[in-house]
């Protein structure tokens, strides 16, 4: 495990057979994921939803999502965090909001 903290944000990320993590940006949580093939990092709009309940942009929650090919490098994962961040501070990020019906009402 991986802790993060600096003066934008913090959290923690584990490198396994998969990545994952969470943490803090501003007031707004984040957290951290990975296919075979990518690596996604999504921020909740709604403050009072926490990192573990997380992911859910996009469908459960509006909010900011961040995607690149998939690396286990850690100091490529923290390049990967670090810009996405910065990018949120920027208001640059890709913003989803949230569904409100499901897939089935369409």
């Amino acid at each position: 495990m991986y802790a993060i903290n600096n003066d934008y944000y913090r959290g923690e990320i584990t490198i396994n057979t998969t990545i994952s993590g969470s943490g803090v940006v501003q007031g707004y949580c984040w957290c951290l994921s990975s296919t075979s093939t990518t690596i996604t990092i999504e921020i909740a709009e709604d403050q009072t939803i926490d990192s573990e309940s997380l992911p859910l942009v996009g469908y459960g929650c509006s909010g900011w999502i961040y995607e690149l090919p998939v690396t286990f490098e850690p100091d490529k994962i923290e390049v990967i965090i670090d810009t996405a961040m910065r990018l949120f501070r920027e208001n640059k990020l890709i913003y989803l909001p949230a569904v409100t019906c499901s897939c089935s009402d369409l």
